[in-house]
């Protein structure tokens, strides 16, 4: 790896909703925000699970790593 070489950084971001979709929709602007709204990014793991403060919602921890060519 040379100095300007990016980084395979790996974003973490939580988010809670009711539905996968919502779920998408709110963790994908988050990588957007961090990775930069050109960059291509790929979900390593999304694990959700209920939320127990709100029995109709799933809060869910998705991995984004910005695909690197």
């Amino acid at each position: 790896m040379h100095k300007t070489d990016p980084f395979p950084f790996e974003l973490s971001v939580t988010v809670t909703e009711r539905t996968p979709a919502a779920i998408e929709a709110a963790a994908y602007p988050l990588a957007e925000r961090f990775f930069g709204s050109d960059a291509e990014v790929h979900v390593v793991s999304a694990k959700v699970q209920p939320d127990p403060d709100h029995h109709d919602r799933f809060t869910a921890t998705v991995v984004f790593r910005r695909t690197i060519t």
